[in-house]
């Protein structure tokens, strides 16, 4: 079951991408490269290679922020209409939770939810690769590049809501290290690689509203003096001057 709540979805779909990866050596055997959040502490947790996870930053995404404005979600109650699919007040899923909203108990009672549009954010994740060799490090640094992050096209599917984010790498670099179990005398081949990806935080609670069912009102002129301003009457019209 999918990890639920902004960024620890967020943190199980990156460890997902990550796993089932493997490299092989000059006898063609095949190792499974383990996946760690932060830096394994346990000497035994070390078995080369492996690859380390960091969440850094979230920054707030302002060239995506539009305008103050509501955003609705249809729960099938009552005789409620749909919401065009192209609508931009529509709200097909709650960021990092759920698709259908079965969070809400009470969702059943409204003909419609209500929420003010999410804020979006970055999030900064710092992955790095942990090997003894050049072969494992040019076979992780492939993968990595071609299939994990590759560049122009990188993606990522986040089960919590599912939904598909942008998942860029903006930096890799070489950070190679001497052993400090080998006396320092034998190098731990690492890469470090920048990535970014995007989010959305919730940015109120969620109403329920019911459907509107009848408009009703009169108009009745209430400043007589220029006529231009008036309250609502049904079965009544007015010729408005220029």
């Amino acid at each position: 079951m999918s990890r639920v709540g902004f960024l620890l979805a967020e943190d199980e779909a990156i460890k997902n991408i990550l796993r089932n990866l493997t490299v092989t050596d000059d006898r063609n055997n095949a190792r499974t490269v383990e996946v760690f959040f932060r830096y394994p502490e346990a000497e035994t947790e070390r078995e080369y290679p492996f690859i380390t996870i960091e969440h850094i930053d979230i920054i707030h995404a302002r060239n995506r922020q539009h305008s103050e404005s509501d955003i609705f979600y249809r729960t099938g109650a009552g005789s409620s209409r749909p919401i065009p699919a192209n609508s931009p007040n529509r709200m097909d899923y709650w960021p990092s939770v759920s698709t259908d909203f079965s969070f809400k108990t009470a969702r059943d009672s409204y003909e419609y939810l209500e929420a003010n549009e999410h804020v979006p954010v970055d999030l900064l994740y710092q992955v790095s690769t942990f090997t003894r060799t050049a072969l494992h490090d040019r076979q992780l640094s492939a993968k990595m590049l071609t299939e994990v992050f590759p560049w122009r096209r990188g993606f990522i599917d986040i089960g919590a809501d599912d939904t598909i984010r942008r998942l860029d790498l903006l930096d890799w670099t070489t950070a190679d290290l001497l052993d400090p179990e080998a006396g320092y005398r034998k190098r731990i081949f690492r890469k470090v690689y920048t990535v970014q990806m995007t989010a959305e935080i919730p940015s109120s609670r969620i109403i329920g509203r019911h459907a509107v069912e009848e408009v009703s009102g009169n108009i009745e002129r209430i400043n007589s003096v220029s006529g231009s301003v008036y309250n609502m009457d049904s079965g009544s019209s007015e010729v408005f001057s220029d």
